[in-house]
């Protein structure tokens, strides 16, 4: 995700350094355009301007439906982890106001079940990039879970490890029932924030509606030069560049926010919120050796 600290101009590159093919393909098209203007004198045959514009509107109204309905994809996907920060918050709360017992298992156990909720944030994390998921969870889990967990589903098998902990805590009477059916809720409110998440990583973006809006684009830069042949060289090359590239950057940026969990500067920093959750926990469980918080590189937090 970009912050603040982000410069507008590596923002803007972030995107344009995907399309200078295109920049190239589209000086040299209204070059020849131009050539065979000045040569053959096509001035008669020109595009009626108010034609290109008709299509130019259509092409903004498109891009403008889409952009808003791939933004609409990321800040679910954010409001989504907001959810996961407030829940894992509140699950940590919850044990250690149910679980106030001064006996060394009970204690053990309460940590145990805070560390495997840190580690289930960074497995979701990881799993919803594609990454190794269970790398680095070695401090947050036994080895006996890992061993079990391993080419898994993790996250969900982490969910279901606390589960039959919970239950397992409310047979042997150290939970009530009031108690364990709010532990259960919270848990339940994380399950189906991990399902949000998934829905959004596993449902793309109809493909169809890129393809067309895609080749109106090189519809309209193929018609713009035609319509533009009173210009002189470097207006025509000028305006052509400046039109094509608003309409390719926009597409270009609903294709960065539609899928919020590729491993591009504008997805939903899943890592450093996960480590936010790992911080939060462990000072919530009066741990002094805590993680940093983790910082934006070249004003890019992932």
């Amino acid at each position: 995700m970009y912050t603040p600290a982000a410069t507008p101009l590596a923002t803007l590159w972030s995107v344009a350094r995907e399309l200078w093919r295109h920049f190239i393909a589209v000086v040299l098209y209204v070059s020849v355009i131009e050539g065979l203007d000045i040569r053959y004198e096509w001035k008669n045959s020109a595009f009626p301007l108010p034609v290109i514009a008709i299509m130019g509107t259509v092409i903004g109204l498109l891009l403008a439906f889409r952009t808003n309905s791939c933004y609409g994809r990321w800040w679910e996907a954010r409001i989504l982890w907001g959810a996961i920060v407030n829940d894992s918050r509140t699950w940590t709360r919850q044990l250690l106001e149910f679980m106030t017992s001064t006996d060394t298992d009970r204690q053990m156990t309460r940590k145990r079940m805070c560390h495997r909720q840190i580690a289930w944030c960074y497995a979701l994390s990881r799993s919803l990039r594609g990454q190794e998921v269970i790398q680095d969870l070695g401090h947050l889990l036994t080895e006996e879970e890992i061993f079990e967990i391993r080419e898994k589903h993790v996250p969900n098998l982490l969910l279901l490890r606390q589960g039959q902990e919970l239950k397992a805590l409310r047979q042997q009477g150290h939970l009530e029932t009031l108690e364990f059916i709010e532990l259960e809720k919270t848990l339940l409110r994380l399950t189906n924030a991990m399902g949000g998440c998934e829905r959004i990583r596993n449902t793309t973006f109809p493909r169809s509606y890129t393809r067309i809006i895609n080749l109106l684009i090189y519809l309209f830069v193929i018609c713009l030069p035609f319509g533009l042949v009173d210009l002189p060289w470097f207006g025509l090359v000028s305006t052509s560049i400046s039109f094509a590239f608003a309409f390719l950057m926009v597409d270009r940026v609903s294709i960065f926010l539609q899928d919020p969990f590729s491993n591009r500067p504008s997805d939903t920093p899943t890592q450093s919120l996960s480590r936010t959750i790992d911080i939060n926990v462990r000072e919530m469980l009066g741990e002094t050796n805590l993680p940093e918080k983790q910082k934006p590189v070249n004003g890019i937090l992932m």
